[in-house]
């Protein structure tokens, strides 16, 4: 086996296929549910998602980004400008696992100071609801 094809082995074996699933939460909520990878590539498909359920009328956003397997900062640029928009009236809840890459990078970032996070779907659905 070369090397090469150690490496595309790897790259194949790693890769984690990025899924983006929307759905409402009551008439003035969304939630939208994200897996594998999380990056320039990929970033702006959950931006335009989020603005467009701004520009629907959502007042709350619940992001599940558990299932996700690397970020970077043009992930979380869209995640804040997400946050930004919503305006003071808004409520924006980031779903990230206990211990987790994701959960690392939002620490490392400084984003627990400017986000509600939580650990579960359920924590944050009852944030945006109430």
């Amino acid at each position: 086996m070369s090397l090469s094809d150690t490496i595309h082995g790897a790259i194949e074996d790693d890769w984690s296929a990025f899924e983006l699933a929307e759905e409402p939460l009551g008439e003035s909520a969304s939630l939208l549910v994200v897996s594998g990878e999380l990056d320039i590539a990929t970033a702006p498909d959950l931006r335009d998602r989020m603005t467009a359920a701004i520009a629907r009328g959502a007042t709350g956003l619940v992001v599940d980004l558990h299932s996700v397997t690397f970020m970077d900062s043009v992930a979380m640029a869209a995640i804040l400008h997400a946050r930004t928009q919503l305006g003071e009236g808004g409520r924006l809840a980031v779903v990230l696992g206990a211990d987790s890459y994701t959960q690392l990078v939002f620490e490392i970032a400084g984003l627990p100071r400017c986000l509600d996070l939580f650990e579960t779907r359920d924590e944050a659905v009852h944030h945006i609801s109430g």
